[in-house]
């Protein structure tokens, strides 16, 4: 075997060879391979590149793709898709050039050009021939995988099915394209004459997720998780816990999940996490969620003492990161569904394991112990499909979070519904459809007069493809309504015009059933053998509606006719759904999460465990790693405890590990300091300074002069941060040392934390990551008169790097400005980084202060004394003429609106400021040079 120092000289001997342009391309590829097993790669790169310099070939194509590769795998994304694109310049019908492409270009978030580029070897590839057909295959798999996740079924679906007709034992394939015509309504779904495969082997290749939709028969839906663990899981990995626990005072809970966002499972249980008693429990997320900036998502990590970034690391790295926690119950809320990571719970990295939410139904999988559920959705008759225990809560299996918004209630008439009309209404994910259910809805509609279904349809072809079924039914296409896509508290707010919920089975509403629950709709279900198909039963036992609950499909249709004939009884469901809202057990989470949190005791392991692992320093709060440099977070607040201590929790949430966290409390009573009194008890980093009277600016000083750390980020008391904002902004910092600061995307959010679209001043500066010159931003702001770096909460900035404090721009103290006059100070000595991501939450709410006279007052005279410092001391603004220019009308400007409320200007400015203002901006107009 080579050691790395043979392979390094072996390399730079092929170097000096290549640069002659006499290296053997065989040589070429055998010594460049060397140098990437030995981790030189980047000598590699240059390599490479030096042969094609130096070495005309027609095979030029290969060492450009081998390149391509290298530069890839070395993250130079750019310079690879170059060298991609020179290889197939060279030869437009390089197969693999194409392939690899495409893949390079989807990981750029390039979904069009990589479509583009599979598309390109199909139209030149003969799949008959032997050497082009697996590659063929290959591009037409990917089309369909980036197809469906693009929401472009229909061109996914015919990818695939030309892809099994040409291999129709590709199980995987199947999976997909099963899910595929579910979720279009396409049916019958396992239509053999489509690709030629039997029904057998299409059941066979069902995704557990899309078998609780498929059957109802608890043995097929176990079977098919069985199928998964047994092609998809490593079994035999040795387990990093041994059969005891670890004797911990509190309970360390671990919840796993790539779901921490915008999406179901963190719907229900945002609230879940920062209701767990901390006297009890320690609350550990280990994530590998999209990041997608929701409010949501912020919510669920501030709920949670660590959360921890797994997206990054192999199955095993994570399993390993989590056993060196001591986690003593691991929870995962992913089961089999798309993007799962099975194999990090094959290595047992908790001695006790549960699954919970991902996926209603059996995982198969032998090292989980536990599921939770509750009597109704579990009964003993159903426990022997699982393979893992039932761990039975006292009311219902599913949390649910108090908090959702529900919006106005809408007219009908906005909705495209009849006013006199009986509204059922069926807002389950189209794949929970089914022929079966569908003919139950049309026989309802057809024996109640004046009805209609309303649906929620995710493509036209759902729409077509379910009118089309009406119709053979014998229903009109005017009594189906399909709704389209809305925000949270909008769609919440829909369900106040229905009259009744028609659930599906075999696969209920989870998520959907309890949000037609909590906003007033009543559920009619039909509960069959499984689990999937008794979660909206459990649901209505839990509101107290067990009346609603069928057990043949001839029973739901019956009781959905008689309830349309009885309006009546439906508005009684209605207000007992209204009136006992919050006491009932579905939507009682404090209890739930009481409950829960005996369960974990009762299962949880005792004594030591038998694998000891290295202390993590980390588990203790507060998190404080003195490896890392310290940055100090800024908080003034006034009169605002309720805003403020979201903002405080969203600091304790971030995951840099070492943080100063200073408080100026300028309000005028205590509600404040009692509401942070329980943090201040357990965070020994923050320090809390109450300060009744002083002024706002007085207030951010008083935070800056109390703090010690080199790096410094304001957060304004109503406002929020990314749980991972300072962690990625440092790596900015770290990473480069001209950058004086770093600022971001400002997300503007509304009281209750919903997304707004941008208003002027709050649009991305870029769109995509970038580094900008100090002069060249400082020019851009004072000539737009713009704050383009943001307000206070969204830059961190040097301190090392400002001359004097917060707010001092060579010498002068600014009031109103006093945030840009800081920028400007930084800029001066340094360059800024922009990230596009939305790591800083604004939240404008009907108590903030309005711009009022005296702010405009000051504002126009601040812009206009930055303008004129900046240039006159050749910081920024250098160039005279453009200066001048500047300053005519400036001047002109300032001076008018002035005039027009000249009653407020003396007790807003100083008048003698504004004269000498005056003749410094009149000095730089007239003055030659």
């Amino acid at each position: 075997m080579q050691t790395k120092k043979t392979v390094v000289d072996a390399g730079r001997a092929a170097l000096a060879l290549a640069n002659k342009g006499s290296l053997p391309i065989i040589e070429l590829f055998q010594t460049g391979q060397n140098l990437v097993d030995a981790g030189e790669r980047p000598l590699g790169i240059q390599l490479y590149r030096a042969w094609l310099a130096h070495t005309p070939s027609p095979l030029a194509y290969a060492v450009q793709f081998n390149l391509a590769v290298m530069l890839s795998d070395n993250g130079e994304l750019s310079e690879a898709e170059a060298a991609y694109r020179m290889a197939l310049a060279q030869n437009p019908r390089f197969n693999e050039g194409h392939l690899n492409l495409g893949t390079l270009l989807e990981r750029q978030r390039r979904p069009a050009e990589a479509l583009a580029s599979w598309r390109a070897l199909l139209e030149y590839s003969n799949p008959q021939l032997p050497a082009d057909q697996p590659h063929v295959i290959q591009a037409l798999n990917n089309l369909g995988r980036l197809l469906e996740l693009q929401k472009d079924f229909p061109a996914a679906e015919d990818a695939l099915t030309r892809s099994l007709l040409l291999d129709p034992k590709q199980k995987n394939v199947i999976s997909h394209w099963v899910h595929l015509r579910q979720k279009q309504c396409k049916w019958p779904v396992y239509n053999t004459s489509v690709c030629g495969i039997p029904v057998e082997e299409l059941m066979t290749g069902t995704s557990a997720l899309a078998m609780l939709s498929a059957s109802g028969d608890p043995a097929q839906q176990l079977a098919a998780s069985r199928r998964y663990v047994e092609e998809k899981v490593n079994a035999e990995v040795k387990p990093l816990t041994g059969p005891q626990g670890y004797g911990h005072d509190r309970l360390r809970i671990g919840y796993l999940s790539s779901d921490f966002c915008s999406h179901a499972v963190s719907i229900l249980t945002a609230e879940l996490y920062g209701l767990h008693d901390r006297s009890k429990v320690e609350v550990f997320g280990f994530c590998w969620s999209h990041e997608d900036g929701s409010p949501i998502r912020a919510r669920v990590i501030a709920g949670m003492d660590q959360h921890i970034r797994i997206g990054g690391m192999s199955d095993e790295e994570a399993a390993r990161l989590i056993r060196s926690h001591e986690i003593d119950i691991l929870v995962d809320l992913h089961g089999l569904t798309l993007g799962a990571r099975p194999n990090i719970l094959a290595y047992r990295p908790a001695p006790v394991q549960i699954t919970w939410l991902g996926l209603p139904g059996p995982t198969g999988m032998p090292f989980i112990d536990y599921v939770i559920a509750d009597p109704f959705v579990l009964p003993p008759e159903l426990e022997p499909f699982f393979t893992e225990k039932p761990l039975h809560m006292p009311r219902t299996f599913q949390i649910n979070d108090r908090q959702r918004v529900i919006g106005a209630k809408p007219t009908r008439a906005a909705n495209q519904l009849p006013e006199d009309a009986f509204v059922f209404c069926a807002f389950n994910n189209n794949f929970k459809f089914n022929p079966e259910v569908f003919d139950s809805w049309m026989n309802i509609l057809k024996r109640t007069d004046n009805s209609l279904l309303w649906m929620v349809a995710d493509s036209p072809e759902v729409r077509t493809n379910l009118t089309r079924q009406a119709e053979l039914a014998g229903v009109a296409a005017e009594r189906l309504v399909f709704a389209g896509r809305v925000m949270p508290a909008d769609y919440l707010a829909r369900y106040q015009v229905a009259d009744l919920f028609l659930d599906t089975a075999p696969f209920n509403g989870g998520t959907t059933a309890s949000d037609a629950l909590w906003a007033g709709l009543p559920v009619l279900t039909c509960a069959g053998r499984t689990f999937s198909s008794r979660m909206a039963g459990s649901l209505l036992h839990a509101v107290d509606m067990p009346q609603l609950i069928t057990t043949t499909q001839q029973e739901y249709e019956d009781l959905a006719v008689a309830l349309a004939h009885d309006r009546p009884q439906v508005e009684a469901l209605k207000s007992q759904l209204h009136e006992q809202r919050l006491s009932c057990p579905l939507f009682d989470s404090e209890r739930f999460v009481r409950d829960l949190e005996e369960r974990y005791a009762q299962i949880a392991l005792k004594g030591n465990a038998g694998l000891q692992a290295p202390q993590f320093a980390g588990a203790r709060p507060p998190q404080v790693d003195t490896r890392l440099p310290k940055v100090a977070i800024l908080m003034p607040t006034h009169n605002r405890p309720d805003y403020a201590e979201l903002a405080l929790q969203s600091i304790l949430a971030q995951t840099w590990g070492n943080l100063e966290i200073v408080i100026s409390d300028n309000s005028t009573d205590e509600l404040t300091r009692e509401r942070f009194a329980p943090y201040m008890a357990r965070y020994a980093n923050i320090r809390y300074l109450r300060s009744p009277g002083l002024a706002p600016l007085d207030n951010f000083l008083n935070c800056y002069r109390n703090s010690s750390a080199e790096y410094v980020n304001y957060l304004m008391d109503d406002d929020l941060f990314h749980p991972e904002k300072i962690e990625r902004m440092m790596a900015c910092m770290l990473g480069q040392p001209n950058i004086g600061l770093v600022t971001s995307f400002r997300q503007l959010i509304d009281a209750e934390g919903r997304y707004l679209a941008p208003i002027h001043g709050t649009e991305r500066m870029f769109e995509i990551a970038t580094a900008v010159g100090g002069s060249s931003l400082g020019d851009m702001i004072l000539s737009n008169g713009q704050n383009l770096m943001g307000e206070p909460t969204t830059v961190l900035f040097r301190r090392s790097q400002l001359p004097d404090h917060f707010g001092m721009f060579l010498g002068r103290q600014y009031t109103t400005l006093s945030d840009v006059a800081t920028w400007l100070a930084v800029l001066a000595n340094s360059d800024c980084a922009y990230l596009p991501e939305p790591l800083s939450y604004f939240r404008l709410h009907g108590g903030q202060d309005q711009r009022n006279e005296k702010i405009r007052i000051q504002a126009n005279i601040e812009w206009l004394q930055l303008l004129c410092d900046a240039h006159q001391h050749g910081k920024f603004m250098r160039n005279r003429t453009q200066v001048r220019e500047m300053l005519t009308n400036k001047l002109v400007n300032c001076i008018w609106f002035l005039s027009s409320v000249w009653e407020q200007v003396e007790p807003s400015y100083p008048i003698e400021k504004i004269s000498a203002l005056m003749q410094q901006a009149t000095t730089i107009l007239l003055t030659k040079g």
